[in-house]
């Protein structure tokens, strides 16, 4: 796989990481968004990741590198844009692209890996804490 294959645009969903069964799926949610990513033959990464829709969507800008080890990895960071109400989220991400079963079905391209919350963000109730990790998979959407 070249670092190229990466481009695209994905569903991205990242989970909390409980160890317990639960009785509502909804309990491990930790973010649902779009992702779009773009990758150069050297390795550099863009994006973006969108949390919600329509003339002034909340973005967050990614920036990265790939490596073209086998399984492809790659580590992402994401900053939310000045003068926007997620101006002070900072999330590190690190992962893979998974494999792809030879005699799989509709199977798309995901990556996969673990998110930290790198700074705090927001304040009084609504503070979140650095250092929240969690889950994520990414499904490449059609072209």
């Amino acid at each position: 796989m070249d670092i190229a294959d990466l481009t695209g645009t994905y569903t991205y969903r990242s989970f909390l990481d409980v160890p317990d069964p639960v009785d509502d799926f909804n309990r491990l949610r930790f973010g649902q968004l779009e992702l779009r990513l773009s990758a150069d033959p050297g390795g550099a990464l863009t994006g973006l990741l969108l949390f919600s829709s329509g003339p002034q969507p909340l973005v967050m800008d990614l920036t990265g590198k790939a490596s073209t080890a086998d399984p492809l990895r790659f580590q992402l960071t994401g900053k939310g844009r000045p003068a926007t109400p997620i101006a002070d989220f900072h999330y590190e991400y690190d992962g893979t692209v998974l494999r792809r079963w030879e005699a799989g079905l509709g199977q798309r391209m995901t990556l996969a890996g673990t998110v930290l919350r790198a700074a705090d963000h927001g304040s009084g109730a609504s503070l979140a804490r650095a250092g929240q990790t969690a889950s994520f998979l990414a499904v490449r959407r059609a072209a």
